[in-house]
């Protein structure tokens, strides 16, 4: 049971039961074969017996007779291995000589075709053994006596066997030499393969386990290289998951000890005052502290759900990106008015792309949040759509060039006047636009001479 479930016992099982099929059809037909030859060759004999004795054939005195000399009688005992018999029989039907009970030839016996002769060959039995009988018709016209004389001369098939066993006894011995060979070839060969793989399990035994370094290449045969190529494919991506975990567990801890540390100073500032003004200031810093918690909280679960999409099927829909877009200077007008902010969105065309509708709502809500966050009161921000490009700008103090590659980095503050917020929401954005295949450009807005941020999607 235990072979059965291994390789080598699925390599006997389809590689050694045809064989075993094949060598035994081998050996059938050679023995099939061999036992025609030595017919073929032992009936030309018995041919040639039958003419010998058919030419002795004489008439004397109208009275048909044959005269079997003795040297022919001394050729039939000279085989050691078979007895022969013979029989001649008149036109009249008599036993002119020889055995006068060798069986008779059938009716249904055909003429062979293979001799220029009217002969028949046939199996009988005689004196409880299988003989082969040859049944020559001579034609008889001298002197008034007229017909067809019957020559039977008979033999034993012992040589016949002796020769068509010989013949089997080789094909056996080579047949089975083949096939212990090619099984032998097969086991030493399966050997070889799976010599790498013996290798390689070592080495996966040995690792330590929070080693996720690529697997050697070990396994020479190209039919088992994409077997290496998709684990070392998996290390990585087990790799690259283990890291976002890392990293996202180090912005979560670094990110959330000052405002828990502010929280624990507000609560204590609260605990050692018995003025009411004071508890309500206390508790509006926690409340303020609180926002800002869940604010970043909120976005780090957003950037880590992001960096765990890659490497994923994407499962894209067409979506309207102009819808998208309106519906996130709606939910954005209200911060706008706030501020006396002029909000406004141009769009040329409906616009359809292949996305995500929420993360590209997620998209458009961080740009116009920061938008409207960092432009001062009275200014301007306007969201236009040209084609498959999603244009931001503002009036605000905008980034230097310098500075942009290190704006789109998680956690980067460079607004020195203090604007709330958790300083990935560039970072996000960066992480959304590389799902989608969409480049991001960060430059400085001609007509409003803050900042432009241009998303163009394929």
């Amino acid at each position: 049971m235990r072979l059965m479930h291994s390789l080598r016992g699925e390599l006997l099982l389809w590689l050694g039961v045809p064989l075993l099929l094949l060598w035994a059809l081998s050996v059938y037909t050679h023995y099939q074969s061999a036992l025609q030859a030595a017919n073929q060759a032992y009936d030309r004999s018995l041919l040639a017996s039958a003419r010998t004795v058919a030419e002795r054939l004489v008439v004397r005195q109208r009275h048909l007779e044959v005269d079997v000399p003795w040297v022919v009688l001394d050729s039939f005992e000279r085989n050691m291995n078979d007895q022969l018999f013979y029989q001649v029989i008149s036109p009249q039907g008599n036993t002119l000589s020889g055995y006068p009970d060798l069986p008779l030839l059938p009716r249904n016996a055909p003429l062979s075709d293979a001799y220029p002769a009217l002969v028949h060959f046939y199996d009988a039995h005689y004196r409880r053994q299988p003989i082969r009988v040859a049944a020559l018709w001579q034609p008889v016209n001298e002197e008034g006596v007229e017909g067809m004389a019957l020559v039977l001369v008979a033999e034993t098939l012992n040589s016949r066997h002796a020769f068509a066993d010989s013949l089997l006894r080789t094909a056996l011995i080579s047949q089975s030499f083949l096939v212990l060979i090619t099984l032998l070839l097969a086991g030493m060969l399966l050997r070889r393969v799976l010599r790498p793989l013996r290798r390689l399990s070592r080495i996966m035994l040995r690792r330590a386990p929070g080693e996720l370094t690529p697997l050697p290449s070990l396994v020479p045969w190209s039919e088992l290289q994409p077997l290496i190529v998709a684990f070392n494919r998996h290390l990585e991506r087990l790799r690259g998951l283990l890291a976002r975990q890392e990293r996202f567990s180090a912005d979560v801890s670094h990110q959330l000890r000052t405002p828990l540390t502010i929280l624990k100073t507000q609560v204590s500032v609260a605990l050692s005052s018995d003025d009411p003004q004071q508890w309500r200031e206390s508790l509006q810093g926690m409340r303020h502290t609180l926002n800002d918690t869940v604010e970043l909280t909120d976005r780090l679960l957003q950037l880590a759900q992001i960096k765990a999409r890659h490497g994923e099927d994407k499962p894209f829909t067409r979506v309207d990106l102009s819808q998208i877009v309106q519906q996130a200077c709606l939910s954005g007008y209200t911060a706008a008015r706030h501020k006396q902010i002029d909000l406004g969105f141009e769009d040329e065309e409906t616009c359809r792309v292949q996305g995500d509708a929420l993360l590209l709502a997620e998209l458009c809500a961080n740009l116009l949040d920061n938008a409207i966050k960092y432009t001062p009161a009275q200014g301007t921000v306007t969201a236009r759509l040209q084609g498959h490009q999603l244009e931001i700008e503002d009036s605000g103090p905008g980034i230097d060039a310098a500075q942009q590659q290190q704006a789109l980095q998680p956690f980067a503050r460079l607004d020195p006047s203090g604007q709330p917020g958790a300083g990935i929401g560039l970072a996000l954005v960066k992480d959304i636009c590389a799902w989608h295949g969409a480049r991001l450009r960060l430059d400085r807005s001609p007509q409003l001479g803050g900042l432009r941020v241009t998303v163009s999607f394929p």
